[in-house]
C-alpha cells in the first residue's frame, strides 16, 4: 500500500512506547492530532518535525518519510528540468554556469532515485 507521504513514524514511536502525545510534547507540537495526521499519510511533517525525529530516533529521514523524500526528488527533479529547459540557448557565461551546475543537480538527484530504488 503506498501513500503520498509514507511515514514510518509509528512503528519507531510504539517500540519505544511513545504515545502520540508525549511524542508531539518532544518534537515541540500542542496536540496529538498532528502526530496522528503525519503518521496516516494526511499531513506533510514539517522540516522541524523531521529533523526532531531522526534525532529522537536516530534513523535517517529516508528511513522514517521515504513517501515525503520521494515526492519531494520528484518536484525538484521537475523544476530543475523547467529551468534547464528555459536556460537553454542564452550563451552567456551566467547561464552556461547554471546550466552545468543543473545537469550535475538532475545527475545527482536521478542518481539516488535509482539508488533508493534499488
Amino acid at each position: 500500500m503506498h501513500h503520498r507521504h509514507q511515514s514510518y513514524l509509528r512503528p519507531h514511536r510504539r517500540r519505544w512506547g511513545l504515545t502520540q502525545q508525549e511524542l508531539a510534547f518532544l518534537i515541540g507540537i500542542k496536540s496529538r492530532t498532528a502526530i496522528s495526521r503525519i503518521e496516516g499519510s494526511k499531513r506533510r511533517p514539517s522540516l522541524d518535525a523531521v529533523l526532531i525525529c531522526m534525532m529522537i530516533f536516530n534513523i535517517p529521514a529516508l528511513e522514517l518519510f521515504p513517501g515525503l523524500l520521494s515526492e519531494l526528488r520528484r518536484a525538484i527533479l521537475a523544476r530543475a528540468g523547467e529551468l534547464y529547459d528555459e536556460l537553454q540557448g542564452n550563451a552567456s557565461n551566467a547561464a552556461r554556469l547554471k546550466l552545468d551546475f543543473l545537469e550535475q543537480l538532475l545527475k545527482r538527484i536521478e542518481a539516488k532515485r535509482v539508488e533508493t530504488a534499488v
